[in-house]
């Protein structure tokens, strides 16, 4: 198995970062209708949110976005390792 590279900093401990919609269900309301407390948040994995509409017009490739957890740079295409 290779092991890929940060782009900025050569760090191989690298996350993939995905949009989702996480629930927050209301626990308890003021007498203004606001919510005041909230239960434990939940990913909703079958929500119906048009995600393509945060990216602007439909893309034709999925391009994945990586994080470097070591200097947080964000990139689409991390480096390989150079053989030695």
């Amino acid at each position: 198995m290779s092991t890929f590279l940060c782009p900025k900093c050569g760090n191989a401990d690298i996350c993939e970062l995905t949009l989702c919609v996480i629930i927050h269900r209301v626990g308890r309301w003021n007498q203004a209708g606001t919510p005041e407390e909230y239960e434990a948040s939940e990913v909703d994995w079958e929500s119906d949110m048009p995600y393509d509409m945060l990216d602007g017009p439909q893309k034709t490739e999925h391009r994945p976005t990586f994080e470097c957890t070591n200097c947080t740079a964000q990139f689409h295409i991390p480096n390989e390792p150079s053989s030695s």
